[in-house]
């Protein structure tokens, strides 16, 4: 196995764990209406284009997102008094708690797993996964940097 594959196999794993927890407490959630009221929860009061950025979502994917959130009473929308084109969405008590339960089913499976592996192994797997997350970032705020770049340059177009 290659350090690709090993890494690939890790992400189908980390995934299967998301969808899940998402699936248990939601029920009625796709896994990007989730991602959604997640930036919405993690940036309040945030405008719907800085979801649609932070998620790399066309607009009109968050645009949807939020308006099934806002009917399930999970998202509050207002528009921006300091824009009137733009709409600001914040979490509502409901869609916090379903976050915070999301995260705490995530916690739960992810420390079964972890508890699975022997101790050097499990402090090994944490170093990792500290580091990895950490080169990931990096790696999406530059992707994110030159996305933005290449934008402002065709709209000078």
């Amino acid at each position: 196995m290659t350090a690709v594959d090993g890494a690939l196999a890790v992400l189908r794993a980390m995934v299967a764990i998301a969808d899940s927890t998402v699936e248990r407490n939601t029920g009625q959630l796709t896994l990007t209406q989730f991602r959604t009221l997640r930036a919405v929860d993690g940036h309040t009061p945030v405008t719907m284009g800085r979801v649609a950025d932070e998620l790399a979502l066309n607009p009109s994917t968050v645009t949807r997102a939020c308006d099934r959130l806002a009917a399930m009473d999970l998202v509050q929308r207002a528009e921006n008094p300091l824009n009137k084109r733009e709409t600001l969405l914040a979490p509502t008590a409901k869609g916090r708690r379903l976050v915070n339960r999301v995260d705490e089913d995530r916690r739960r499976e992810l420390a079964t797993v972890l508890d699975r592996l022997d101790a050097e192994t499990r402090a090994t797997v944490i170093t990792a996964f500290a580091r990895f997350a950490a080169a990931a970032s990096e790696t999406t705020e530059e992707q994110l940097r030159t996305a933005k770049k290449s934008l402002s340059q065709a709209d000078r177009k």
